[in-house]
């Protein structure tokens, strides 16, 4: 009896051992891994925090307000004049078989492979 005593009181302090100091370890890693994505974040936030920290002092200056406001809002100042380019639409790519479209069927095939 005393035997079974000792190797149930032995069984418990082993299990209690291993809640204690075996079953946190995976907790503690996933935590180093969860510290680490987090550190990379804080990071990026603060690369970008100080971007717009930057951009908005430079906004802060009559020239910076000047910039914004030509960007933003088209303005323009008293003796300029106003161009807006557009960009250049999609060419179609289905052309009609036969000369001189096959050539340009090839030479679009060519640079869309090369690209």
């Amino acid at each position: 009896m005393a035997l079974f005593t000792g190797l149930f009181a032995l069984g418990i302090v082993a299990a209690i051992a291993f809640a204690v100091f075996v079953l946190p370890i995976g907790t503690w890693r996933d935590q180093d891994v969860d510290i680490e994505q987090r550190q990379a974040q804080l990071e990026e936030l603060q690369r970008v925090n100080s971007e717009l920290q930057a951009e908005t002092i430079r906004l802060d200056t009559a020239d910076g307000i000047r910039e914004a406001a030509r960007e933003d809002y088209g303005y323009v100042e008293l003796g300029e004049e106003r161009a807006t380019v557009l960009p250049l639409p999609p060419l179609p790519t289905d052309l009609p078989d036969g000369w001189p479209y096959n050539v340009v069927t090839e030479i679009i095939d060519a640079r869309t492979v090369g690209s």
